[in-house]
């Protein structure tokens, strides 16, 4: 058997070689084998897993100015500031995204009160749900300049028309840009930042 990944919904990847139309080696993962299992993923390879909807892709390995530390920095703020114990911080390029999960626990924690469930069940259903639900891109800090470290803070818009990223603030010093927009995240004042 070859490589296998366990995605954050529990589902089971394999690692596959199969060929391109031009006859070229094309690297793969999927949730059935249908092509040659590889054992170990190919040099200059890397493994992503989609925020959004956890799907697990074999990609040339991205070079990125991002420090693994910024990341842990970016996750950690969050949590603590937010209050938020379900967020992916994913590296794009020379940006931290942070994703959080399209389900919301207020209406859950109603619910389980009208019902009589216990805390303790209504916390293991609220895991759950975090573990299937699609995420959303919510905040992103730029890098600007990777000898200064300095950021722009950029918040996801929702109006149909735009889809795109809005300019918050910046350049600034990553942990100043977190510790002023983490605590927004999973609030209505999210929606009020511009």
């Amino acid at each position: 058997m070859g490589m296998e990944y366990v995605n954050r919904k529990g589902d089971t990847y394999y690692l596959q070689q199969g060929k391109t139309k031009t006859g070229k080696p094309k690297y793969y993962f999927g949730r059935r084998l249908t092509a040659a299992p590889l054992g170990a993923m190919p040099e200059g390879y890397e493994v992503h897993e989609s925020p959004e909807n956890g799907q697990v892709h074999a990609r040339k390995a991205r070079a990125t100015a991002i420090s693994p530390m910024e990341r842990c920095l970016v996750e950690e703020a969050v949590a603590r500031l937010a209050g938020l114990k379900h967020v992916i911080v994913d590296v794009e390029l020379d940006a931290l995204v942070v994703y959080l999960p399209g389900t919301e626990d207020e209406p859950l924690e109603r619910l389980g009160e009208l019902l009589g469930i216990p805390t303790g069940a209504i916390g293991k259903l609220r895991d759950k749900m975090a573990q299937q639900a699609q995420y959303q891109k919510m905040l992103r800090f730029e890098l600007l300049d990777s000898d200064e470290r300095s950021y722009i803070a950029q918040r996801w818009c929702f109006l149909g028309s735009i889809d795109d990223w809005l300019f918050l603030e910046g350049p600034a010093p990553l942990e100043q840009l977190v510790e002023r927009f983490a605590p927004h995240l999973g609030k209505e004042s999210f929606l009020e930042l511009m």
